[in-house]
Order: structure tokens, then sequence, then C-alpha cells
């Protein structure tokens, strides 16, 4: 399985249904009243129905339709989602503050957005609209960093692209990330890729058929690319590994797992 998305394929992404028992392990017992007097056979019920069969049916088919497989997987998808958005914290933290300095830098002021940077329209419009939002959100005080975190990460992303090269890259944004080995545009579509995990991560969607072991060191990587020191922190402290590891035992009921 490469780091790529695909369909989930059923058997290979979760253990077979006539190894599990049709009711949860206990993970579910409680109903949506915080009794613990039902049982997992309700709860369970109650929760298909809460999460609707349309966004299940991708873990049931996964678990070849054993209900109980399916929901410890859902839960499992959703505490390796909130293990990932600490890497991703850093990840794009790191990102926006290096590429805003170069292009401070290059514009010799730090609101570089009011300087005649060669920005596309697109990326203009993108900061029109980060420099109201901040300022509808500030009122008052508004901060050079108030317009920076209001750019998405694929704002960000977007100045390595290849039309930047001559007008960006080349003259400053090289610098934001001095421990780069290869070229532009495989960093590009590395960051490419992690952003659409993360947009799927945001938008509570499965992830659980990716190779998500390949995915984290792809932030490592593109991490290390900016700060060495980022990635030891990063290390130190993720819960993705621990959580990649326990999936199995999760999934077939002999370990719970939180989010």
């Amino acid at each position: 399985m490469t780091g790529e998305e695909r369909p989930v394929d059923g058997q290979e992404n979760c253990p077979s249904a006539a190894t599990a028992s049709a009711v949860s392990s206990g993970a579910y017992a409680s109903n949506s009243t915080g009794s613990s007097s039902s049982s997992p056979e309700i709860a369970t019920a109650n929760l298909e129905r809460l999460l609707t069969p349309d966004r299940l049916g991708t873990y049931q088919r996964a678990c070849q339709g054993d209900s109980a497989q399916a929901l410890r997987l859902y839960t499992w998808n959703i505490s390796v989602a909130s293990a990932f958005w600490g890497s991703f914290n850093a990840l794009e933290v790191s990102l926006r503050n290096a590429v805003h300095a170069e292009l401070g830098a290059l514009a010799g002021q730090e609101d570089w957005w009011h300087a005649a940077l060669p920005l596309h329209p697109f990326e203009q419009k993108r900061v029109v609209e980060a420099q109201l939002a901040a300022q509808r959100a500030q009122r008052k005080d508004l901060q050079t960093g108030h317009v920076v975190a209001e750019l998405s990460l694929g704002f960000w992303i977007g100045l390595l692209a290849n039309k930047y090269h001559q007008r960006l890259w080349v003259p400053a944004l090289h610098q934001a990330f001095p421990h780069v080995t290869g070229k532009r545009r495989d960093l590009h579509k590395k960051l490419e890729t992690l952003r659409k995990l993360r947009n799927r991560i945001a938008h509570h969607e499965p992830i659980f058929a990716r190779n998500l072991s390949a995915d984290h060191q792809r932030v490592l990587a593109v991490l290390g690319t900016i700060s060495p020191a980022a990635v030891e922190w990063v290390e130190h402290h993720s819960r993705v590994p621990e959580t990649i590891a326990r999936r199995q035992a999760v999934i077939d009921g002999s370990e719970t797992t939180t989010f």
C-alpha cells in the first residue's frame, strides 16, 4: 500500500468478521442517556442510527458486514485522526512562519502583503480575504500574526508551486527550507499529499485504508526540511505510531481506545 488514498478493500483493512462477536466488546455499552444498564446490542444499534448507514457503510464493507467490528474500526479511525492533529499543528505552524519570514525579508517589511510582491490573482485574493477576516476578528490592535494565521495551509503550499519557482522560490522561499535535499517540486508534491490528508481528517472522512505510517513519516520528512529540532519534538510527543500499532487489537475488541 502506498501513502496515497485508495478505495477500501475489505479484508485487508479489517480482520475476518468470523473471528469476532456480533456485539461490541463493551466500548459502546452506554446508551444515549448515560445508563450503564443498556445492553451492547442496543448501544450498537443506537450508534448505527446516529452515524447513519451511509457513513458506516465504508467501515462495514471493510469488516465484511460485522457491525461491532465496524464501530470499533470507526472509533479507531477517530483516534488515529485525532493523533495526527498534533503533528499537523507542528508542520503547519512551522511552515507558515518559515515562509512568512522569507516573504517579509524579500519585501523588506513584515507585512509583506502591503508590498508589491509578484503574487498571482488567486493568492492576492486569499491575502485580501485573510486581512478582512483578521480585521473582523480582532477589531482593534491588529497584528501581523493575525493575518498570517488566517491564511490557509493551501495558500502557503501554493507558494511552492511551479508558477512561483522564479518569482519566489529562487529569490527567497528556498531559504525557508534550509535542510531540503531534493527538488522544490518534490517538496511541493509531499505537501499536497499531506494537505489532502489533513482535509480528510478535518471533514471526518475515513483514513484507515491509507498507509498511515508512511503519511506520518512524510510529515516528519517535510518538517525536517525546516527544522530537525521540530522533528525530534514531534517524534517525542506524537501518539500516531502507538495508535497505529494498536489498531488490530482495537478492531478485534481485545483493547479499547480513546479519542
